[in-house]
């Protein structure tokens, strides 16, 4: 049975909700589909990091700043990769994002905008997050699509998926869904694909991602990069894999391979906030970078070239103690008790029986210890460490495995500055759009983690599009 509407949005994520919403207050007949039980898609599980230069926000701080800044910003630390019409497009339109959620009575974090260190940071305090992070976006756009469902101009479907998309004459007229009740045609003037990234898909993974690690992530099941495979059918382009950049401090069990958690497992590994007391090492018990360097995007690159994209971070008793925990959820208390589970932590009175339970060569081990302790005492590193002011000799010996993870699919559909998907010989897909995590990270962020510019984009665009599609923009 076909059922037919203006829009067919297909994902009720960070991307999807605004357009919906923006189209149906267009006066469209949205609808929208979600694979989850819930609206939200990843932002149950993201940090929810906004950035965006010009708001209200920064100017009652005395922030001076504008768009022009961000772009370079984002240019200069993504090193200069990426599709520069669509960063321009997003930074543009950030700080109306921004202060469309304050108009919301979204919940920012207290202190926000600020430098954040987590990624390479920007020149200007314009990071913000509410106090629920992700959730904090979810639940200030939940009123505005419960008020768009009950006038009818919205039908939210969950628990429902689309198996491919429909086309006649060469036009996208919408998508074959999967839902609780069978399935079903929904035929649509145009069609969005907001269905989100392929974290949770190891094999589209490897194959977007050449000679990339083992895929770790952080993703929630329905990011199966649905998106692009059903536009690649009907020609679509796909880009940017190849700058797939991971997020350091997560750590893997060994008990749950494959997944990490952000929210509770995560080192604190930016030197501003909390200089290193510990070192980092391989498998084969080298160390391979500076511990503090201020670049992030260079730590992420070197974790990246270990054998499995995992390395340990290796301390004494005097490094547990001493300030500022390593894992910000944890306690010293906590730290030991991992320790002795022997999942992700480790510990032991000595080095060798340490690197024996922890999976490190003991002899390259001993060695780098040996070696960094008198590169602490003679007060020069050679990898160019500039913290050497904690030795590590005092038992019991701590590791702390972490990896290189994914948190956002880095790779997605080409589409130009309209949100029209691209074919990969010229041209556009008709009747078809995509935003959101299904353009890729790479697309507004280029080679690198640059702060915000995965979630400002898809609420950007989203609200963008929905504006667009109902001629108000």
């Amino acid at each position: 049975m076909a059922e037919d509407a203006d829009v067919l949005v297909i994902g009720a994520g960070t991307a999807g909700l605004p357009c919906a919403v923006e189209a149906a207050r267009a006066g469209l007949r949205v609808e929208l589909i979600e694979a989850d039980a819930d609206i939200g898609g990843t932002l149950r599980v993201s940090a929810g990091h906004l950035s965006a230069a010009g708001t209200r926000r920064q100017r009652r701080a005395g922030i001076d700043d504008d768009p022009d800044r961000h772009y370079a910003d984002v240019l200069r630390i993504g090193h200069r990769q990426g599709d520069h019409a669509l960063i321009r497009l997003a930074v543009d339109e950030a700080a109306g994002v921004v202060d469309w959620l304050d108009d919301n009575g979204f919940p920012f974090a207290p202190g926000t905008p600020v430098v954040y260190h987590g990624h390479s940071p920007y020149s200007r305090p314009r990071t913000y997050w509410g106090v629920g992070h992700g959730r904090s976006i979810r639940e200030t756009l939940r009123p505005m699509l419960d008020e768009q469902v009950a006038r009818g101009t919205v039908r939210l479907r969950l628990r429902s998926s689309a198996e491919r998309l429909t086309s006649e004459g060469g036009v996208v007229t919408g998508a074959v869904v999967r839902t609780p009740d069978g399935p079903r045609e929904l035929r649509a003037g145009v069609t969005v694909l907001a269905s989100g990234g392929y974290g949770a898909n190891p094999d589209l993974f490897a194959a977007l991602t050449p000679g990339g690690p083992r895929l770790v992530t952080n993703a929630v099941p329905t990011s199966t990069g649905a998106a692009i495979d059903m536009a690649v059918p009907l020609g679509a382009h796909v880009r940017f894999g190849d700058l797939h950049t991971p997020r350091l401090g997560l750590l893997e069990r060994r008990s749950q391979p494959g997944r990490v958690d952000f929210w509770s497992e995560l080192a604190n590994l930016a030197p501003v906030e909390r200089p290193p007391r510990e070192i980092w090492v391989n498998a084969a018990g080298e160390r391979f970078v500076a511990e503090d360097l201020d670049d992030v995007t260079r730590h992420e690159r070197a974790v990246q070239e270990q054998r499995g994209a995992e390395f340990w971070i290796v301390g004494d008793e005097a490094g547990v103690v001493a300030g500022a925990p390593l894992v910000p959820a944890w306690d010293v208390g906590r730290f030991r008790a991992e320790a002795a589970r022997g999942d992700t932590a480790w510990f032991a009175d000595d080095l060798v029986g340490l690197a024996r339970r922890a999976g490190i060569d003991p002899e390259g081990l001993t060695r780098t210890v040996r070696e960094y302790n008198l590169a602490v005492d003679r007060g020069e590193d050679p990898w160019g460490r500039r913290v050497l002011d904690h030795r590590i000799g005092r038992p019991p010996f701590y590791a702390l495995r972490s990896v290189a993870a994914l948190l956002c699919s880095f790779g997605g559909l080409d589409v130009d500055t309209g949100l029209r998907v691209r074919r990969a010989g010229g041209g556009v897909v008709p009747g078809l759009f995509a935003i959101g995590e299904a353009l890729g990270m790479g697309a507004t962020s280029g080679a690198a983690f640059c702060g915000g510019m995965a979630v400002t984009p898809a609420l950007a665009f989203g609200r963008l599009l929905g504006r667009r599609l109902g001629g108000k923009s």
